[in-house]
């Protein structure tokens, strides 16, 4: 196995693999790489929810964490050193283990040097004062920092372990040849290298109910770019809200019926060229709850009006075939003057932005330059619903900022 220094000095070892052969090594200082890298962080791993087992202080033998009784997996990786910014992909590839229905995910960056998740996210007795939601500052001092999403997913119904079994071909439609044996999703985050710092500690969240639960495999590449004349600007980024339940007493946030969600952020630099990057998905809810009505979001920064969309897909009929066990019932329509009966899935219906089986792309906007100071995120989706027993309305909204720094 090659050992190769990461940005801080430390050897990288285990599942890590290079594409070229080094030369020999100064002893006195790490060099940059000039080749790429294949960081190999889950193989056919179990992500499954499971009680009954102490899950929120076991680390098993293939070096993941495991809390809120195995759906939240965490791990910290060395990231190899470049002496320009690499290329970095992060990618996911995911089967069903026996769990049949469509679950959020995410593939998440936990903040080094500042209170996260890890801290406080997973006890009750500290949920009111930091609820793991928002990026909480004391001046140019950050007190906690949300986790920053670098690959959004949703399951689709059963692909993998239900692709196989032959009452299912019944419900195939006559378009697709076969079921597919697993989904693959891939998110350029470049941009986040900076973030990603020396060591890197990466998250996974799985929100299966069942023993069953999902198999995975999580790569994140990195690929070499050649010196430029002039070396690009140094990013900083900056997490400043994730309303996804990743504690295990934390409750689905569905304050946005009741008002819009807040976050000051302080900065301590003119920030060139910025960005806000905003992903959202309403679930629950059933027939009439927010995953299944279009709910417009209204975003503005230091008051003005800085967004406004309405999270939507109409194309989840698109990823019929990586969904073998969703439900399918027959729907009348009409077709040359003859009324026919026509087999329809649940994986079909459009959602709040999500299918089952796609991932989620956050929406970029750009601020342009901001000056140092005080500055305000303010989300508001004004016809979110409550949550309930019956209608479990919620949505999973996660927004970081990126810029320049000269």
């Amino acid at each position: 196995m090659t050992n190769l220094f990461s940005k801080s000095g430390w050897l990288l070892s285990g599942s890590l693999f290079i594409a070229l052969v080094l030369s020999t090594l100064p002893a006195c200082q790490p060099p940059a790489l000039e080749s790429n890298v294949r960081l190999e962080c889950m193989q056919n791993t179990h992500v499954h929810f499971s009680p009954g087992a102490n899950w929120d202080s076991l680390s098993a033998i293939d070096g993941w964490q495991r809390r809120d009784n195995g759906r939240v997996l965490t791990q910290s990786f060395a990231v190899p050193l470049y002496s320009v910014r690499p290329t970095v992909t992060a990618e996911i590839t995911l089967r069903s283990a026996g769990d049949p229905w469509d679950k959020s995910g995410s593939l998440m960056l936990l903040p080094e040097g500042t209170s996260s998740l890890l801290d406080v996210g997973f006890t009750a007795d500290t949920l009111e004062e930091f609820p793991g939601i928002a990026l909480r500052q004391k001046g140019s001092f950050t007190d906690y920092a949300p986790a920053i999403e670098l690959l959004r997913f949703i399951t689709p119904f059963g692909v993998g372990h239900f692709s196989q079994v032959q009452r299912l071909n019944e419900y195939r439609p006559v378009y697709i040849p076969r079921w597919e044996d697993s989904v693959h999703w891939k998110a350029d985050i470049s941009h986040l290298w900076e973030a990603l710092g020396d060591t890197m500690t990466l998250g996974v969240y799985l929100d299966t109910w069942t023993s069953e639960g999902y198999t995975l495999d999580v790569e994140v590449r990195f690929e070499a770019n050649p010196a430029t004349v002039v070396p690009a600007p140094s990013r900083r980024t900056i997490a400043l809200v994730n309303t996804s339940k990743f504690g295990s007493e934390q409750h689905p946030f569905d304050a946005f019926s009741r008002s819009a969600l807040t976050v000051p952020i302080n900065l301590n630099e003119t920030a060139y060229n910025a960005v806000l990057h905003y992903t959202a998905t309403g679930h629950g809810g059933h027939g009439e709850g927010d995953e299944f009505i279009p709910c417009e979001h209204q975003l503005t920064w230091d008051g003005d009006s800085c967004l406004t969309f309405t999270p939507w897909r109409d194309d989840c009929a698109s990823f019929r075939r990586f969904n073998p066990s969703s439900g399918v019932w027959m729907d009348r329509t009409f077709w040359r003057g003859d009324s026919l009966d026509e087999r329809i899935a649940s994986s079909d219906l459009s959602r709040s932005g999500w299918c089952p089986g796609s991932q989620v792309d956050p929406v970029q906007i750009p601020l342009g330059d901001l000056s140092s100071g005080v500055h305000e995120l303010s989300i508001a989706i004004p016809t979110a619903q409550p949550f309930s027993d019956s209608e479990m309305n919620f949505w999973n909204i996660a927004a970081y900022l990126t810029y320049e720094a000269h």
